[in-house]
């Protein structure tokens, strides 16, 4: 069985964003199969052949999000609401280790 590519490494090898790789499937240039009905993935010689074919202008560079313009309050929210079942457990296994070591 085949390899097939991801977004990804589609974009990679394109020499594309993802977004711009998502865009050629939307124009019917490029096919993609869906997997589990959400990740888009290539055969890798479809990708090939569209390579040489592509002429792709692009007027502005790429901007890319810059990490470091999030403050630390938003950032310890995103910690706080990603990790809070890690956190609570953490507290409760630490809070019965003190309860079994003060009563043992």
């Amino acid at each position: 069985m085949e390899k097939l590519w991801t977004t990804s490494e589609v974009a990679q090898y394109l020499g594309l964003t993802e977004s711009e790789v998502e865009g050629l499937v939307r124009d019917g240039k490029l096919t993609g199969y869906k997997l589990g009905g959400k990740f888009l993935r290539f055969r890798p010689e479809q990708v090939q052949a569209l390579k040489p074919t592509l002429s792709i202008q692009r007027t502005a560079p790429v901007q890319v999000a810059m990490a470091g313009a999030v403050s630390w309050p938003e950032r310890l929210r995103d910690f706080l609401y990603f990790y809070d079942l890690y956190l609570v457990s953490f507290v409760l296994l630490a809070g019965l280790v003190v309860y079994l070591v003060a009563s043992g």
